[in-house]
């Protein structure tokens, strides 16, 4: 009898145990409505408020075909009313896009030799352009050439005072370059000319120690002196004027114009003792992030290079999150940042692609590595990582810096600046490798940057990834 009312209460209680909510959201929707599939809400932040009816429930937001665009940073925290679980992802494998960036519709009007200008509203700056949903280039010299091998093309003379003569003005342009080292690159924005033609800079706070730049691997861009070339762009922030040179047969009047504009898309922030558990997002579309090198300024234990904590998906006082079958493509900075204390959290079968600086970024609390401090036991499996460090030649596949317990298996890395996977300020021997393929690396910086203690995951070391469980992820590469 007993038996039989235990099998009884399991089968009237099974279903509310296992129930999940869903909450749908459209970009056609309304945030008035109730979030139904029939009804759907339009902003994921809307979605989350509605979420707070569901506390310590199952809850599954799910997100219809579409760009959402982020008006700001979207911030999980733990509250009372957090559900026991949480899921954010795509409705029914359908492409729901996060864009960090806006839509823009320029009145473009002629201003000569091929080059259109158009007014911008006054509260929006950037420095990503997008024109039907590709990146074009800030006006440079010299001009990019993809068969370079650093930066897209260097040039000794990109500085030189009779260049810096024909530029007018100058302020707001960049100076970009390989110390002189060439261990990693730094940073400068252009304040002016000095009263013997020579650009006046600040910046190079990326490196720890005062450094010049490369004499030759080096480049300048957003300078309107330089705009001449089909696919570029300029923007004056003095006078919120942008310029374009459109190449030959775009018709600007149909085009769609998005730019960047937050640096990072979601943030799930905890604490140690009060930690955002058992969220997971699966299966979105991660673009239009701004650029962050000047932002990288945080000097970490144990190496000299500065990083930014931020990226298209923060974590910071986890545990159980999950990163699943994402994908993360022309990102001005991070893409997946690891900040402070985790536990317990994975990346698993994500595509990353085309970003300023690291892939996934483990970094330990900056004051030392106590145990609250730093990310323990976390997984990072069955991923592409390719074409990193584009801006930030520091970034790497995998960066781990004052991280512990951290599983490492079955990714490949392409195409990076420096090393696949860089490890600092860790004690390798509670790190576990296996099954990683990591194929081009040290393309653009010499081979062991760093400091010399640093551990470096050598090419070959760790061959033999099951290229077949990325066979979802292969035709999603550009």
């Amino acid at each position: 009898m007993r038996r039989i009312l235990i099998l009884v209460f399991l089968v009237l209680t099974f279903p509310a145990i296992a129930q999940v909510y869903p909450i749908y959201v459209s970009p056609k929707g309304n945030d008035e409505n109730a979030g139904t599939l029939s009804k759907p809400v339009k902003t994921l932040e809307k979605a989350l408020a509605v979420m707070d009816q569901y506390s310590g429930k199952k809850v599954s937001i799910q997100l219809l075909a579409g760009t959402y665009y982020l008006t700001e940073t979207v911030k999980i925290k733990p509250s009372l009313k957090s559900p026991s679980q949480l899921e954010i992802k795509a409705y029914e494998n359908q492409k729901a896009v996060i864009s960090a960036g806006r839509v823009l519709k320029p009145d473009w009007h002629h201003f000569h030799s091929g080059i259109y200008r158009a007014r911008i509203p006054t509260d929006i700056s950037f420095e990503r352009l997008f024109v039907n949903g590709t990146l074009q280039t800030m006006a440079r010299y010299p001009n990019s050439d993809s068969t370079a091998k650093i930066f897209n093309g260097t040039a000794a003379d990109a500085t030189f005072y009779v260049r810096v003569l024909t530029w007018g003005n100058p302020s707001g342009g960049y100076v970009h370059g390989l110390d002189e080292a060439q261990n990693g690159s730094l940073h400068y924005r252009i304040t002016g000319v000095d009263d013997t033609d020579n650009v006046e800079l600040d910046g190079g706070w990326q490196y720890k120690y005062p450094s010049h730049m490369d004499e030759k691997y080096r480049f300048v861009e957003n300078v309107l002196g330089e705009l001449d070339t089909p696919g570029e762009w300029y923007l004056d922030k003095s006078i919120n004027m942008l310029y374009y040179h459109p190449k030959a047969g775009l018709d600007l009047s149909k085009a769609v114009v998005e730019v960047s504009n937050l640096k990072n898309s979601i943030e799930l922030t905890g604490t140690a003792t009060a930690p955002v558990q058992n969220v997971t997002l699966k299966d979105l579309w991660f673009c239009h992030n701004e650029r962050t090198f000047m932002d990288s300024r945080d000097i970490l234990p144990g190496t000299d290079r500065a990083v930014y904590r931020g990226g298209a998906v923060v974590l910071e006082g986890t545990e159980n999150c999950k990163i699943e079958e994402c994908t993360f493509s022309d990102l001005g900075g991070n893409a997946v940042v690891f900040n402070k204390y985790n536990r317990n959290d994975s990346v698993t079968g994500c595509l990353v692609s085309h970003v300023g600086a690291n892939a996934v970024s483990f970094f330990g609390n900056a004051t030392g590595l106590a145990e609250n401090g730093k990310s323990l036991n976390c997984l990072v499996e069955n991923n592409l990582f390719q074409y990193v460090g584009v801006i930030e030649k520091q970034g790497a596949g995998i960066h781990l810096n004052g991280a512990a317990g951290i599983e490492i298996r079955q990714n490949t890395i392409y195409h990076a600046p420096g090393p696949g996977i860089k490890v600092e300020n860790t004690d390798v021997e509670t790190l576990k490798f296996s099954l990683n393929e990591i194929v081009d690396e040290y393309r653009e910086i010499l081979f062991g940057a760093g400091k010399k203690d640093d551990y470096y995951v050598k090419p070959g070391s760790n061959a033999g990834v099951q290229k077949q469980s990325l066979k979802r992820l292969l035709p999603s590469v550009k």
